[in-house]
C-alpha cells in the first residue's frame, strides 16, 4: 500500500514504535491488553483529535501522551501515592516510546512543534529513569 493511504493518527505512530520495539526484541513494546487500554482512555482519544490543530503530527502526539502518561505517574511517585505494578510497568514503556521518538527524529518528517514535544517527553523519562532506576 502506498504510504499516502495510511491514517496519519497516533495508533499508527503508536503502532510503529511498537513494531520497532518488536524488531529489537527487548521486551519493551506494550502488551495487547496495554495497547488496548492505552488507545482506549480519554487521554489518547483528546490528543488524538487535537494533534493536527496544535501543529503536531501522529508522532508529536505520542510524544505528548507519554510525556504526560509519565509525568503524572513520576509525580504520583514523587508523592508518595502508591501506583499498580501495571500503572508503573504502563509509565516505564511510555519512557522508552518518549526515548525511542527522540532517537527517530533524523527519520521522522517532524514539525518544530513535534521536536519540542519530543524534547520535553524525553527530558521527562530521564527524569523517570533517574527516579526508577
Amino acid at each position: 500500500m502506498f504510504s499516502f493511504f495510511k491514517k496519519k493518527n497516533m495508533k499508527s505512530a503508536l503502532e510503529h514504535c511498537q513494531q520497532h520495539h518488536r524488531n529489537i526484541g527487548l521486551g519493551q513494546e506494550l502488551n495487547p491488553t496495554m495497547f488496548n487500554m492505552v488507545t482506549s482512555t480519554s487521554l489518547f482519544k483528546d490528543i488524538d483529535a487535537r494533534f493536527k490543530s496544535m501543529g503536531l503530527t501522529n508522532f508529536g502526539g505520542l510524544a505528548w501522551l507519554s510525556s504526560q502518561v509519565v509525568g503524572k505517574t513520576l509525580e504520583q511517585i514523587e508523592q508518595g501515592e502508591d501506583i499498580s505494578d501495571s500503572i508503573y510497568e504502563l509509565a516505564e514503556k511510555m519512557a522508552t516510546i518518549a526515548l525511542l521518538l527522540g532517537n527517530s527524529i533524523h527519520s521522522l518528517k517532524l514539525t518544530k512543534l513535534d521536536m519540542d514535544a519530543i524534547f520535553n517527553s524525553g527530558d521527562i523519562a530521564i527524569k523517570w529513569l533517574d527516579k526508577t532506576s
